[in-house]
């Protein structure tokens, strides 16, 4: 009886949620129709919620952030800690798990990640898919090195990353019930693996560098030219451009410990922030050109770095960057790419684009890639 009332508050609590985001959405709240999810690409709606100024209250009662630099002031503040301190979750995946544990660091992952990259990328032909041939398996063999998984345990982590993938974003917008018993099930799986610290961090980590590494191959694909340029000055260059033009945590929430001064307004301690990480990426005030890719702008100095928060508590900077660019390396033969035609590989294939890439729906926190198009060819 208790299990069947859980189940049912469950499904109470998804749909009262998702027909909040839907009535405000439609009333023209920007935030909320970020959070309803609907359509293939976000930006419209990052405009709308520019366009309503750099800091400002949405009809959800929480303090939307879409300027650089008061974005930059927010998520450097104080958060307040405790699972009664932090903003109300669409699905509380995480509820019941302590603190995350560190993820490893770029230098940590990078070698780990060049081998995964050259096995994923050895039997490519034809059409393929980026997405689940690369950015997805990448960092869950990354992931399953770190923790020495090997044999059975190895695919039980494989199918537990997949099961909790959507994770970040059905915290805010909540997922069809089905969806949410696997996810749960697919974040205890992960618990019983690696235990109940290093799982959280699992979650985040793994799904952040997967988006970070779909990012930087469509990029490689969508502009070629501004690519090739900038692996030949510096394959981190490519990835620091995608963390700022695509970046894999497009939406942050948290509650501030203290008072902030951010947009020339007050922020009060306890009150519930969203930063909207994408729209302040591509701040007009910040960077020129911001809806341009243009990695070589970080080749000179004095480019504001881009903003990567740090999801449920979770640093993923450092972890997804090293596999992004250990990935671009081992995709991109450096110095002999080519703007025609597609990109050469070390293995001396050519990669090309085969069609749009498609990005997920009703997923606000990533907007995540879900289907990067290419043809490789001998």
């Amino acid at each position: 009886m208790a299990l069947v009332t859980a189940e049912r508050e469950l499904g109470r609590r998804l749909q009262l949620v998702q027909g909040i985001h839907w009535l405000y959405g439609a009333q023209g709240d920007a935030y909320a129709a970020l959070l309803r999810g609907y359509g293939g690409d976000p930006s419209p709606a990052y405009e709308r919620a520019r366009a309503a100024g750099p800091l400002w209250r949405s009809k959800l009662g929480v303090r939307v952030c879409t300027g650089y630099a008061p974005a930059r002031r927010l998520l450097a503040a104080r958060t307040a800690d405790g699972p009664g301190e932090q903003p109300q979750s669409a699905l509380a995946w995480d509820q019941g798990l302590p603190d995350a544990g560190e993820l490893p660091g770029a230098d940590q992952v990078r070698e780990s990640a060049a081998r995964a990259a050259e096995r994923a990328l050895a039997g490519l032909r034809g059409e393929v898919d980026l997405v689940a041939s690369v950015a997805a398996r990448v960092p869950v063999e990354v992931l399953a090195d770190v923790h020495g998984l090997t044999g059975a345990d190895r695919v039980r982590l494989t199918e537990a990353c997949a099961g909790a993938a959507g994770a970040l974003d059905a915290a805010l917008a909540p997922p069809a019930y089905d969806d949410a018993v696997r996810l749960l099930d697919a974040v205890g799986a992960l618990r019983d693996l690696l235990g109940d610290e290093a799982a959280r961090a699992a979650v985040v980590g793994v799904r952040a560098a997967r988006e970070l590494i779909a990012g930087a191959l469509h990029a490689l694909l969508a502009a070629p030219e501004a690519a090739a340029a900038a692996v030949r000055e510096d394959p981190a260059l490519l990835v620091t451009e995608t963390l700022r033009h695509d970046p894999p945590v497009k939406l942050h929430t948290f509650s501030l410990a203290e008072d902030v001064e951010a947009a020339g307004e007050r922020v009060a301690a306890g009150e519930q922030v969203a930063v909207l990480v994408a729209a302040a990426n591509r701040d007009p005030e910040a960077f020129t050109a911001p809806d341009r890719f243009v990695p070589d702008r970080y080749a000179a100095g004095g480019v504001p770095e881009p903003l990567v928060p740090a999801p449920h508590g979770v640093a993923v900077e450092a972890f997804a960057r090293g596999q992004a660019e250990a990935v671009v390396a081992a995709v991109v033969e450096v110095g002999g790419l080519a703007a025609a035609g597609g990109l050469p590989t070390a293995a001396g294939d050519v990669l090309a684009a085969a069609g749009g890439a498609v990005r997920l729906g009703r997923s606000p926190v990533t907007w995540g890639l879900e289907r990067v198009p290419a043809r490789v060819a001998g």
